[in-house]
């Protein structure tokens, strides 16, 4: 059974840890992707030109559409500058990448000028903002032009068939009310089913697995963005009756009231990530100085084991929430050390040697300090747990199999690798360490993690491939 169908399987026996989820985020190397992904390199350009093409089509097929309201000058023009604006508002979201704000302006055009117009504003805003702003190549702007056309073709068609009628927003039956919700949410679904397979094509794993991954945060964000957008066609609707016949002055207002509710949102999204941020360098700031105050460690240690913990558990395409979990394990995972005593940390010891019964002791101190912190209480768990073995014949509770969490069993493997590679008395070679983590899988550690870091320290070129397929050998 692979790596991946068994974290399936332990979430289906509510196994003991809480975020076996699959992440989208799958950092491949090119090595990788040469090796084990031709098809797909040969399926995304294809996917790509295909959109492409598909999307130019749609754009002048869409320009039979631009008959069903009215339109000036003015009003076209402030759609266009509020979707060129917002575009350049964007959230990385898990699966597909990123969003931008400018759903909030695509769905409004939807329901205040028809898909017609607003695939030439959604083509336009794109392609400005990638083009020009972030200075994408060429083929990914008009990729992600040509799949907003194309969402926004299908959506209006759908929106119409649903009883909705562009141009005229009525909220007092259960019909319009029913074709707009509707509509929000086809278009989510299909920018997010679109973007997640070009992902899937260009990183790897499941179209199926990114999209649900997408789902959830990309929710909050466009069903925000909806709400703006509504009030947005809302407001046009009654722009005459709200500020007459004067155009810049109801461009003015028009445009902050869509501006200021979707800044505000980006502002939020962009504060989250920055507080992780902090987090992140303030445990690394934090291992760090535990490593120089306690004797008989090795500076950078913490650093290193989060390092490869981290590319393990992207490799397994867990959740960003895991990762990040791990990762924080890592930096601190020795944390309980300043709890035993100097001389028995000073002592010599082999990897794969036994150690002090004070020693041992770290890994329930490490836990019982990290716990209190209600954001490391997952981190908490792994550390107390990455002592534990395959066997069952670890400590502090003598856990087996995956019995384990499966982060514990990341850090654990991360750990023994970066500790015989970097160790200040006779380190390892690459290749030396994997055989020696090879001899131990199934006994000391979950033999199809083995598997996973040999793949991962091939595809980067740190172990040799002969040495990657023995491991792969033993294993079957």
């Amino acid at each position: 059974m692979s790596e991946k169908a068994k974290v399936k399987s332990e979430k289906a026996k509510g196994g003991p840890s809480r975020f076996e989820i699959r992440d989208s985020r799958d950092r491949l190397s090119p090595l990788r992707l040469l090796a084990s992904s031709t098809p797909r390199l040969f399926l995304l350009p294809c996917y790509v030109g295909a959109t492409i093409l598909a999307g130019m089509l749609a754009l002048a097929h869409s320009l039979g559409g631009w008959g069903m309201v009215e339109l000036g000058g003015w009003e076209l023009a402030l759609f266009i500058g509020l979707a060129a604006i917002l575009d350049v508002m964007v959230v990385p979201v898990a699966g597909v990448g990123a969003m931008a704000a400018s759903f909030a302006v695509f769905f409004a055009g939807l329901l205040a000028l028809g898909a017609g117009p607003t695939c030439w504003v959604a083509a336009l805003a794109v392609l400005w903002s990638d083009g020009i702003v972030r200075r994408k190549p060429l083929a990914r702007s008009a990729f992600n032009a040509s799949h907003s056309v194309l969402s926004l073709l299908g959506v209006g068609w759908i929106f119409q068939q649903l009883g909705g009628e562009v141009g005229t927003v009525v909220l007092n039956r259960w019909q319009p009310i029913g074709a707009v919700i509707a509509s929000a949410v086809c278009l989510w679904l299909l920018e997010t089913a679109w973007v997640s397979a070009a992902v899937a094509l260009e990183r790897g794993g499941g179209w199926w697995r990114r999209l649900t991954s997408a789902l959830g945060p990309g929710l909050a964000w466009d069903g925000a963005l909806a709400s703006a957008g509504l009030l947005l066609a809302l407001l046009y609707q009654s722009r005459w009756e709200l500020v007459g016949q004067s155009s810049w002055q109801g461009a003015l207002f028009l445009g902050a009231t869509v501006l200021i509710p979707c800044g505000l949102l980006y502002y939020a999204y962009r504060l989250q990530g920055s507080l992780g941020e902090v987090y992140s360098q303030s445990l690394r700031t934090l291992g760090a100085l535990l490593e120089a105050k306690v004797e008989g460690s090795q500076p950078g240690h913490g650093e290193q084991v989060a390092k490869l913990a981290t590319r393990l558990a992207e490799s397994l395409e867990l959740p960003p929430a895991q990762v990040e979990q791990i990762r924080y394990a890592g930096y601190l995972h020795d944390i309980g050390k300043v709890g035993v005593p100097s001389a028995m940390l000073s002592r010599g010891r082999d990897q794969f040697g036994g150690e002090p019964e004070a020693v041992r002791l770290h890994a329930q101190l490490g836990s019982g300090i990290l716990s209190p912190i209600r954001f490391l209480q997952p981190a908490a768990e792994m550390v107390k747990a990455h002592h534990e073995r395959w066997d069952g014949l670890g400590y502090p509770a003598g856990l087996r199999q995956r019995q384990i969490p499966l982060g514990a069993r990341v850090l654990a493997l991360a750990n023994a690798y970066v500790g015989m590679t970097h160790s200040p008395a006779q380190p390892l070679t690459p290749d030396q360490a994997i055989s020696r983590l090879k001899q131990a899988a199934g006994s000391r550690f979950d033999p199809e993690m083995v598997v996973v870091l040999a793949r991962v320290l091939c595809a980067s070129g740190e172990v040799t491939r002969q040495e990657a397929g023995e491991v792969e050998f033993a294993r079957q």
